[in-house]
């Protein structure tokens, strides 16, 4: 499907808006003050009118409440979660709410999954069965350390990266711990995941390494280490995520470079798109990325507060968010996850602590 790219009669808005996104973020990166109030109506859809909209906001969700789940009794208060008190790192074993949710992934029920740093949790949000579960929220011991990326196979398996652990932890549907990857000096911190059915991989960006690294899906098994630390074709600095397309190509979020880098399904340098600067399709901190089933790529930048989408030939088309708290805006996203078969769209954010949901919309001319 063909997504509109910003009219010439809106780049001047569009300029403007992006800039003061990013400098919105900037001053955000160094003291995170809340956004002034806003009384101007809420968009809902993106863009705006008279154009086509393409992008629909669908809801927010900060916790059990929003997803029609029970409260649960025993929960600790923030002061107790960021001081240690609550339990085996630090996490609340009766958590309700998000503090920090960094990583998103949709499985094939349609649950979210999402990781939470500050509370060392891992999350299964399901709406229609109204259930919000911590996973090994009934363990003596707290799972991980350090939760921050993730990714679901075809089997609704669950991968996390735990750059706590140095290591990739796999459970099942059920929510139980079925395996662990990455054996001793393999990772140091694994930020981003992506899985690749079809080619019986698992993809890890590790951001101290600056490097990609490829395990064999079935076994665990590496297969493959990519990069180096560097600015060059293949070379990565700090990288934060990765994600694979329709065709296996694999787009990795080279966030101190300011692009994203493309790779062929063999793992081959193919191009890269975006640069520093507060222009459309210019980053300052891409981070969390995703593809969906039309090769459209949408990056998180925590700095502009918002998600751009890209052509897989890194064409910009458009963006959604700005700084704020209202439906729509963004404070420190990290993660998105798209659900190819109901068209939705996830990004987190870390400082409004919730995530919100999007819907790509059918074009009308299609």
């Amino acid at each position: 499907m063909k997504v509109s790219t910003i009219p010439c009669s809106r780049r001047l808005p569009v300029l403007a808006a992006l800039v003061a996104a990013a400098l919105g973020g900037a001053v955000l990166a160094a003291e995170k003050p809340k956004a002034a109030a806003d009384k101007t109506p809420v968009r809902t859809v993106w863009p705006p009118p008279p154009d086509e909209p393409r992008i629909r906001y669908l809801s927010v969700i900060s916790g059990a409440e929003d997803v029609g789940a029970a409260r649960k009794a025993k929960t600790a208060s923030l002061k107790e979660v960021l001081l240690g008190k609550a339990g085996a790192g630090g996490a609340t074993r009766n958590p309700n709410t998000f503090v920090k949710p960094f990583g998103v992934a949709v499985d094939g029920f349609g649950r979210f999954i999402v990781s939470d740093t500050a509370l060392a949790a891992v999350f299964v949000l399901d709406a229609e069965r109204r259930t919000f579960t911590a996973i090994g929220e009934h363990t003596k011991q707290a799972p991980f350390r350090v939760p921050v990326g993730l990714a679901v196979d075809a089997a609704n398996d669950i991968y996390v990266g735990d750059s706590g652990l140095a290591q990739i932890l796999v459970f099942g549907p059920d929510l139980a711990l079925k395996r662990t990857i990455g054996r001793q000096a393999e990772l140091v911190a694994p930020s981003g995941l992506a899985v690749d059915d079809s080619r019986g991989r698992l993809y890890v960006v590790d951001a101290r390494r600056h490097a990609l690294i490829v395990y064999e899906l079935a076994t665990g098994r590496l297969l493959r280490t990519v990069g180096k630390r560097g600015a060059g074709p293949g070379e990565f600095n700090f990288p934060t995520a990765v994600a694979v397309g329709p065709d296996g190509r694999v787009y990795v979020s080279d966030t101190m470079n300011y692009r994203v880098q493309v790779l062929s399904a063999d793992l081959d340098f193919v191009s890269s798109f975006g640069s520093l600067g507060v222009r459309p399709g210019q980053f300052r901190r891409p981070k969390g990325i995703a593809v969906d089933a039309d090769n459209v790529v949408y990056v998180v930048d925590s700095d502009f507060n918002n998600f751009q989408m890209f052509t897989a030939e890194g064409e910009t088309l458009m963006w959604v968010g700005e700084l704020g708290e209202r439906p729509g805006q963004m404070q420190l996203p990290a993660g998105i996850a798209v659900d190819r078969l109901r068209r939705r769209i996830v990004v987190t954010e870390q400082v409004n602590r919730r995530l919100q949901q999007f819907e790509r919309i059918a074009s009308s001319s299609r």
